[in-house]
């Protein structure tokens, strides 16, 4: 395996590299004699990394003594950097709700003293510990935190946080994002001369390589790496490095290369006492010089493997791992010499075994009696052993049939939840009464196609609509997760636009979005959950023959193709549901002539991998397919939509559900 070296949270501490380096114990010493100051906070606060890591219990119990004192009550910019410092212990004593809640706290104490820096590094801070729970979340949470720096032209900290974010994109197994904001994050470390920066993204750039199978140009970055990491004398991370390159090599059988890189790691690891490492190295070198045949030096290493743990501090040891295998090598004709009086000696032995050859025949007829007796009561615990693992084959297949019932009636019930879902679908007659223009009959479009594909039975992307006086809504959202989470998510939303509009009797789009939001806080986002979803809410009105069309959208544009021209319509950069964000939606008007089309879509067919090289779709792509056949009719449009999906998808699986709805105006 690889040793990639990620970018380490906290992201926050950077600004405090000149601190001074007042000790744990004295500080504590401090609080509990009641002679807390200001200026000993300040200095609690400047802790260096290195001491809170190696004293995480001391550090957990100073900082809530500190945050329970009220000392910087009065001081909000000093409340948020200690506060910022309590979710780093949390997080490291694993105690990761905690840090997700302190998280919160900071980030709108520097909203209020407009330290825009420091609040973006404590959203990625929050983005990277989240990534286990909630990876999409910690995505969209780690770009707006660029976002926020870059706006603000903000250098300081901004390629440390693109690194993250290329590393929660790589967990997320889209590799070609992650290479690309690996290399953004480095050449913004050039560009800045960052060198204690530069090799930590040539190890991620490198890891990317390895794992595409590109090893040449994997060890030519990782060549880099070790020469920048050799200058500053990075012992630790130059350990690491000769290792992983070792490593690689072994794992492709090159044992040649592999045995200088093991070489210098075994040998900084020895001097720089990294138990673990030696011990790695030691049982490799022995695997290598066994490949060579030269069993005598492999022994000894594969021997000192066993025993590093007890003497990896002892300096003649230390000695001995580097001169065993010359050792080994100048003594080979002693061992020689050994292992001739070894063959001696069994001559002599085998000459007294011939001599007692009466009780060798004599001991060996008790053997075989008590073997038979052994056979014996050995062939009777066999017919046991088998009766048993016949009835434990017989509760295995009982329970393989019970678990095929369970799945079946959990397959049941998805299937009939997929009826419920569409029936809270759009209904194609709502659809055709209100959007496909017929004779004697005024629509408010002249016509329209849906193209929907869920990824699993039911989806987490839905289209809905509903008439309300003289106004047509339409909408195309896409809920938190797919499959059965997805379709739950779904329904809520559908109920709450139904709520908002039917019940409450909210007309403006942008207010049905509002609306939306807060019962969906309300409901379930009590425990910090940002479930919700993204979309589009058109409402089509009909005044005296004049169709108008006005619009909200959370974190997707409408497309407008007019004049062969394709245009994305405004949006706001926010989800519906709890997100960091909190301004209310914008209501937009479309100017539109006859003949425009009007395409609302999720991310499901821009997101799906495929093509020669299994790689996305992309907005841009889709777009360029939507404007080359603008002009056809919209059965047909929908027929090209789908036959380039099915054959850029080919043999791979689906990503997400697909939804996509053309107008003709």
């Amino acid at each position: 395996m690889f040793y990639k070296w990620l970018i380490v949270i906290p992201l926050l501490i950077g600004y405090l590299s000149n601190a001074q380096t007042s000790s744990i114990d004295s500080l504590l010493f401090k609080v509990k004699n009641n002679q807390l100051t200001e200026e000993t906070a300040n200095q609690a606060i400047k802790l260096p990394y290195h001491q809170i890591v190696n004293n995480l219990n001391k550090s957990y119990s100073l900082y809530n003594s500190l945050y329970q004192s009220n000392v910087f009550l009065k001081n909000n910019q000093k409340q948020a950097e200690l506060i910022e410092q309590m979710a780093l212990v949390s997080y490291l004593k694993g105690k990761y709700q905690e840090s997700f809640e302190l998280h919160k706290k900071s980030i709108k104490l520097f909203e209020l003293t407009n330290d825009k820096r420091k609040m973006a590094m404590a959203m990625a801070s929050m983005a990277y510990e989240g990534k286990k729970r909630n990876l999409n979340g910690s995505i969209s949470l780690m770009r707006e935190a660029i976002q926020i720096l870059k706006v603000n032209n903000i250098t300081d900290g901004l390629p440390a946080v693109i690194d993250n974010y290329g590393v929660l994109f790589e967990l997320k197994g889209d590799l070609d994002s992650a290479l690309y904001f690996y290399n953004s994050a480095l050449h913004l470390k050039r560009t800045t001369s960052d060198s204690l920066g530069i090799p930590y993204s040539l190890n991620n750039i490198a890891g990317i390589y390895f794992m595409q199978g590109k090893y040449k140009e994997g060890l030519k970055i990782m060549e880099e790496s070790n020469a920048i990491r050799k200058s500053l004398k990075d012992y630790m991370g130059l350990i690491w490095n000769e290792f992983s390159m070792g490593e690689m090599y072994i794992n492709k059988n090159n044992y040649s290369d592999a045995a200088p890189h093991i070489r210098t790691s075994l040998k900084y690891s020895i001097d720089y006492s990294y138990p673990d490492l030696i011990a790695r190295n030691a049982k490799y070198l022995a695997s290598i010089l066994s490949q060579y045949k030269k069993f005598d030096s492999a022994y000894y290493y594969f021997n000192m493997f066993h025993e590093l743990n007890d003497s990896i501090y002892n300096a003649n040891k230390q000695n001995q791992l580097l001169e065993m295998e010359s050792i080994y090598e100048s003594d080979k004709k002693s061992f020689q010499i050994k292992a001739l009086n070894d063959e001696n000696i069994l001559k002599q032995n085998e000459i007294e075994k011939k001599r007692n050859s009466l009780y060798f025949f004599i001991i060996l007829s008790f053997i075989l009696i008590f073997a038979g007796v052994f056979i014996y009561r050995a062939y009777n615990q066999k017919n046991k052993a088998n009766i048993i693992i016949q009835e434990q084959k017989n509760e295995v297949e009982k329970q393989k049939q019970i678990i095929e019932e369970k799945q079946k009636e959990i397959l049941d019930s998805i299937q009939y939840a997929k009826r419920i879902q569409y029936t809270l679908l759009a209904h194609d007659s709502l659809l055709k009464e209100n959007l496909r223009e017929k004779e004697n009959h005024q629509s408010f479009t002249n016509d329209y196609f849906v193209l929907f594909k869920p990824k699993d039975i039911v989806s987490g992307d839905f289209y809905w609509a509903t008439k309300h006086a003289n106004h047509f809504y339409l909408a195309v959202c896409d809920s938190t997760g797919h499959g059965v989470p997805g379709a739950f998510m779904s329904l809520l939303n559908i109920s709450f636009l139904n709520e908002a509009i039917s019940e409450k009797g909210i007309h403006q789009p942008n207010e049905v979005l509002n609306y939306v939001r807060n019962r969906l806080i309300e409901s379930i986002s009590k425990d910090g959950a940002q479930d919700g979803m993204d979309g589009i809410l058109l409402r089509l009105a009909n005044e005296n023959g004049v169709i108008s069309i006005d619009y909200a959208a959370a974190n997707n544009p409408p497309i407008l193709l007019c004049s062969n021209t394709l245009t994305s319509l405004p949006y706001d950069k926010m989800p519906i549901g709890k997100s960091i964000k909190t301004d209310n939606f914008v209501n937009y008007k479309i100017n539109t002539s006859a003949g425009d089309m009007l395409y609302l879509y999720t991310d499901g067919y821009a997101d799906q991998f495929g093509g020669l090289k299994g790689k996305k779709f992309k907005y841009k792509q889709l777009n360029e397919l939507l404007l080359a056949n603008a002009d056809k009719p919209v059965d047909i449009q929908k027929q090209l939509l789908t036959k380039v999906f099915d054959d850029w998808k080919g043999n791979l699986e689906q990503v997400d559900d697909v939804c996509i709805i053309g107008l003709r105006v």
